[in-house]
C-alpha cells in the first residue's frame, strides 16, 4: 500500500523552529562567485565575498561555524586552460569559523609551477554553526 504525505510546515515540537536532525548534517553554506570576484552570483548564509587576489576568494559567512574545523569543497566551470585541462579548485587552510577560502590554480603542464587563476567559483561549507 502506497502513502502520501501532504503538508505546508514542519516545526519543532513546541512549533516554533525548524526540526532538528539526528545523526545528519547538511549544508551550511554555499557561494557562486563570477570570475572577477567583485560580487556574489548566488548563496546561501554567505554575507560577503572578499577578492583577496588572483586565483584567490573569500566567502565571509553570515552565521559563524562552531571552529575553523570543518569541511568545504569548491568547483569551477571548465575555463578552457592552454593545457586543455579545468583546473581545481583548492581550499586554503586558512578557513577561521567565520570565513574560509577558495585558492583557484592548475599545474602547469611544463614548468610544474602552480598558475593562479581567477574563474568563477562553486563552493560549500559543511560542518557545525554556532
Amino acid at each position: 500500500m502506497t502513502s502520501v504525505l501532504n503538508v505546508d510546515t514542519i516545526a519543532d515540537k513546541a512549533g516554533t523552529g525548524p526540526v532538528a536532525l539526528t545523526k545528519q548534517t547538511t549544508i551550511k553554506a554555499f557561494c557562486q562567485a563570477p570570475a572577477d570576484n567583485a560580487s556574489i552570483t548566488s548563496s546561501f548564509n554567505i554575507a560577503s565575498l572578499t577578492d583577496v587576489g588572483a586565483g584567490n576568494n573569500q566567502p565571509n559567512l553570515t552565521n559563524s561555524m562552531s571552529s575553523s574545523n570543518y569541511g568545504t569543497l569548491g568547483t569551477l566551470n571548465d575555463p578552457g586552460i592552454d593545457n586543455g585541462d579545468s583546473a581545481p579548485v583548492v581550499t586554503s587552510g586558512a578557513n577561521s569559523a567565520s570565513q574560509y577560502e577558495n585558492n583557484v590554480g592548475y599545474v602547469h603542464p611544463t614548468s610544474a609551477n602552480i598558475v593562479a587563476l581567477d574563474y568563477k567559483t562553486h563552493s560549500i561549507a559543511t560542518g557545525d554553526l554556532a
